[in-house]
């Protein structure tokens, strides 16, 4: 493989259309030389990978469709609840291999795709559009923030989504907060308000900092990730922040992922019972 073959491939994450090679100036001669060498493979009839593209991607190519709905959107970055690796495939598509146990097909037209990018992957408005089919409301608005902060979505192109909804989650734009830095803090957030709570997120505190959410003007809620709060040096300035918020008057409790996915409710009346004991 030369090396500008393999510059390109890596354009398009390792697994890209042979038509989009041969637009780039490669020759049908130098793909299968590529093939012939083991430097690279043809995963379907038309498409060319790289041995460290990714997996899923791969799948979707082999299975004759693309990543759709909430695994498309892991590949750009947009938080989303784990769930099967789901396979877009047009509604023409025929004589196409069985998805395995954790796979689903899910069989759609493209309403917003994307003509250059890598195409073994819908773009994020369609891959949004998909999920709003199978996520709840909840769910979806967390993924919807998480596009909008990561700025994997502009607001035009909000816009267009929010017409292409089903009629019932048309009103979603009003819950939307792109300050939102996880899908668990949306959730809360939502969880909070349904309560009949104001929540302000991203609060700046002084001698603490931003704050995930700030319910009634006075309770820190943390919501936190393995990622970021783990680590020693993590636990030692959530202690210190922890510290900082008591001397300023202000009340804190933390959560972390398993607690807002899977006990929410159970969260909600924590931060209802805190409120009820008055601010400190």
């Amino acid at each position: 493989m030369t090396p500008d073959l393999l510059r390109d491939l890596r354009r398009f994450e390792g697994l890209a259309l042979r038509r989009q090679l041969l637009d780039l100036g490669h020759s049908p001669g130098a793909i299968a030389r590529s093939i012939s060498r083991g430097l690279a493979r043809s995963p379907r009839r038309g498409w060319l990978c790289t041995p460290d593209a990714p997996i899923a991607a791969v799948r979707a190519v082999e299975l004759g469709g693309k990543l759709g709905g909430a695994s498309a959107l892991e590949t750009y970055g947009i938080w989303v609840d784990a769930g099967p690796v789901l396979i877009a495939t047009p509604p023409s598509a025929s004589r196409l291999p069985a998805v395995a146990v954790d796979e689903r097909r899910i069989w759609v037209a493209e309403r917003f795709p994307d003509r250059h990018g890598p195409q073994w992957r819908v773009s994020p408005r369609d891959a949004l559009l998909q999920h709003a089919g199978a996520a709840d409301r909840a769910s979806l608005v967390a993924s919807l923030d998480s596009a909008l902060h990561s700025r994997k979505l502009t607001g035009p192109e909000l816009t267009s989504l929010v017409s292409a909804l089903p009629r019932s989650l048309r009103g979603i734009r009003e819950q939307l907060d792109s300050r939102a830095m996880s899908g668990t803090e949306s959730k809360l957030r939502l969880a909070c308000v349904a309560a009949g709570l104001t929540v302000e997120l991203q609060a700046s505190i002084n001698n603490v900092g931003f704050v995930d959410l700030l319910v009634e003007g006075w309770l820190i809620v943390e919501v936190d990730s393995r990622k970021f709060h783990d680590g020693p040096t993590d636990q030692h300035r959530d202690r210190v922040r922890d510290g900082n918020a008591v001397l300023g008057g202000y009340g804190h409790l933390r959560f972390n992922y398993p607690l807002v996915q899977f006990d929410l409710e159970w969260c909600v009346d924590v931060i209802l019972t805190r409120l009820r004991s008055g601010r400190p």
